[in-house]
Order: C-alpha cells, then structure tokens, then sequence
C-alpha cells in the first residue's frame, strides 16, 4: 500500500507524492482514497485506493533502471502506418503504467523519428514518455533527469537486436 509522503509515478502526470491517505463511504461502499500533489502542489488528484485500476504505482527499484536501459536497446515492435493508430496503441501502453511499455513507447517513436517525421502529438508524447522516465529514474538514482534523457537517447540510437523470448 502507499504512505504519506511516499513517491508515486502517473504515467499521465509524472512523480507525485501522497499527501493525505482516508477513508470514504460512498454510495454504502467503503474505500480508501490517497490525495496525490503532482508538480510541486500545481497539480493535484485523489485517487481511490480501493479499486485494482488505479494509474498510480511505486517507483521502481534501483536494481531496475539497467534492466529498462537493457530493454531499450533490445525491443521491437511493429506499429501501424496510420499515426492515430498508433497514437491510441503507445497510449494505451502509456496507461498500463508499466515502466517497460513505456520504455517501448519511447524506443518505438525514437526509432520511427529516424526514418519519417513525427506527427505533432507523437513528437509531443516521445518527449513526455522520456521526461516520465528520466524524472522517475532521477528520484532512484544520483543522476539528473537531463543525464538520464541522454542515456535514453544513447540507448535508442544503438543498434537494435532482437528480443530472445524469456529475456
């Protein structure tokens, strides 16, 4: 579970902290809600702890952030030729909240931007998905969010190899 002043991760909204954990009856249901403050108290949003789908997690662990970097330099996905389908895919894989979909996100619109141009939204979803990440990984580790991004950069640029299945 979370706890005041534990660090969260939105993969719509970046790293947050939890303010304020209650307890609220609604509607005859009981459920437990954390208040979230995103962007230095600009931003924030309650999150009902009770349900299995919330967009919130915990920061990854440490032993992590090399097993992201190694996956960045190793996956390859197919994407649709039309942007706004694959738009809804890499946001959808954005909303899982899972660090490694995101990773995928990022790897798959660096590689795309090598070949063609970005549309607008994708160029500005590739910038959000490596500033969520760098920021995220700053919080785990003594880098800066300015250093992480160009580890990113370094490993999306590297030649691709294909993913062993069980890797």
């Amino acid at each position: 579970m979370y706890t005041l002043g534990q660090k969260v991760i939105h993969p719509l909204h970046g790293v947050g902290v939890v303010e304020l954990i209650e307890e609220k009856t609604i509607l005859g249901k009981h459920n437990q809600f954390a208040v979230i403050s995103f962007q230095n108290d600009r931003l924030k949003i309650m999150v009902n702890l009770s349900q299995s789908n919330t967009l919130i997690r915990n920061l990854v662990g440490k032993e992590e952030v090399p097993k992201v970097f190694k996956f960045l330099r190793r996956c390859k996905s197919e994407l649709p030729i039309k942007s706004s389908e694959r738009y809804n895919i890499n946001l959808k894989k954005i909303k899982s909240a899972d660090i490694y979909q995101v990773a995928e996100v990022i790897r798959d619109l660096t590689d795309l931007s090598q070949h063609k141009k970005l549309s607008p939204k994708e160029l500005s979803m590739l910038k959000q998905t490596k500033k969520l990440l760098s920021t995220e990984f700053s919080y785990i580790t003594e880098m800066t969010p300015e250093e992480i991004e160009e580890m990113i950069d370094r490993c999306c640029r590297e030649e691709q190899q294909p993913v062993a299945v069980g890797a």
